[in-house]
């Protein structure tokens, strides 16, 4: 299958039309290729380094969390004309999915991250644009110390912890969503895990007897897109690739 046709399913299985997000996300295909897709390789970020990556992997596409455009209208020069030009020029198409892949209820981000703890009943948490964009469950009763040991070792990545206390009730929300934190704090939960977040964060956990777990953007990120290559691998046999190239953030 070409590349079109591929990002026709993807469009479809992550319902980029209906999800609100915003507009300089540009979600879907922002690439198109030539030829047919027989590998994707898979990243967090659609930077210099993991388009070389792919490359250098023989990919025919990238899937991505953060595509190209986040600063709107630019012009194609320096850097950003590089890494488009490095696309055409090996014949990899770039698709990108911002909150289509942070909501999927299956492949998304936040679904990774809870399957990862052992997050039982979920339901949806997080209102951003009108939409819950998070999730929300129950743990067996822990310390928040030991649940922020349970993230460091299945993540591999350095997690902050804010207001200490035990757990049960978590909600979470990856990526850079700290402020979502008055939300947790709202519902009386005891726990909200995110990738980063602010200073006033720490005081508002504190202060809302609430934990605050700081995972890191990147690392509480890379399970959507490792579910979507698994998902296109067993439904249409493509083989892919993770490109991983952590920030630390």
């Amino acid at each position: 299958m070409n590349s079109l046709e591929l990002a026709g399913y993807l469009d479809a299985l992550l319902d980029i039309a209906e999800i609100k997000d915003s507009a300089n996300a540009v979600n879907g295909l922002q690439v198109q290729n030539k030829g047919d897709i027989k590998k994707i390789g898979l990243a967090v970020d659609a930077c210099l380094s993991t388009i070389v990556m792919a490359k250098d992997a023989g990919c025919q596409m990238m899937f991505v969390h953060h595509g190209l455009f986040w600063g709107g209208n630019q012009p194609l020069r320096g850097k950003h004309f590089e890494k488009i030009a490095m696309l055409i020029e090996n014949d990899i198409a770039l698709y990108s999915a911002h909150l289509p892949l942070d909501m999927h209820p299956a492949l998304g981000n936040n679904r990774a991250l809870a399957d990862l703890i052992g997050l039982q009943g979920l339901e949806p948490f997080g209102v951003y644009s009108g939409q819950k964009i998070g999730l929300k469950g129950s743990l067996p009763a822990l310390p928040a110390s030991e649940l922020k040991q349970r993230l460091e070792e299945r993540l591999g990545a350095r997690v902050l912890l804010a207001g200490d206390r035990e757990v049960r009730s978590v909600g979470l929300v990856t990526g850079g969503a700290g402020d979502i934190l008055r939300q947790a704090v709202e519902e009386g939960l005891d726990c909200y895990i995110t990738g980063e977040g602010g200073n006033h964060n720490f005081h508002e956990a504190e202060e809302g007897n609430c934990a605050l777990l700081l995972a890191g953007h990147y690392a509480t990120e890379t399970g959507g897109v490792k579910s979507v290559g698994k998902h296109l691998q067993e439904r249409f046999g493509t083989e892919f690739v993770f490109l991983d190239y952590p920030t630390g953030m």
